[in-house]
């Protein structure tokens, strides 16, 4: 996702935290928005590292929408860290850092198991395949030998 799309649904997820946050909600009750927000802001940030080969416009643009939406980025994640610090201790944010960081090495197991078992899956069909058209030509062979006397 491109920074600038990021920044947009990191907005969203952030207007939508401060507003509960305004009426009284807790961190655990708004832990969906909180979710959409950290996964655009990782987005932002991903986005920030990578070359996005875009065919418009001039590096010098992608540049600065990429900068300003990463110092977006940082703005609503320190804000977001002081109410969060504030509601739970001061090691919250840090705790909130690394059950994101688990959950993100468990997707990540995830996927990779997964296109494990899709690769395994595709190796099975082709060797039954094989073994079909092996044992197809073995009959068609013996087919033969007993037509032909």
């Amino acid at each position: 996702m491109d920074p600038i799309t990021a920044i947009a649904a990191a907005t969203t997820a952030f207007n939508a935290i401060k507003k509960g946050f305004s009426v009284g909600r807790d961190v655990e009750s708004m832990s969906k928005d909180l979710g959409r927000w950290m996964g655009a802001i990782q987005d932002v940030k991903e986005g920030h590292k990578k070359s996005k080969g875009r065919t418009f416009g001039s590096v010098e643009e992608e540049a600065l929408e990429t900068f300003a939406a990463k110092k977006k980025a940082e703005q609503m994640e320190s804000e977001l860290r002081t109410f969060v610090n504030f509601s739970h201790g001061h090691n919250a944010w840090n705790e909130v850092l690394r059950i994101q960081a688990d959950i993100r090495l468990k997707k990540k197991e995830a996927i990779a198991e997964a296109k494990r078992k899709l690769r395994k899956k595709i190796e099975n069909f082709i060797i039954g395949l094989c073994l079909m058209v092996f044992l197809g030509v073995i009959g068609f062979i013996f087919y033969m030998i007993i037509s032909v006397r």
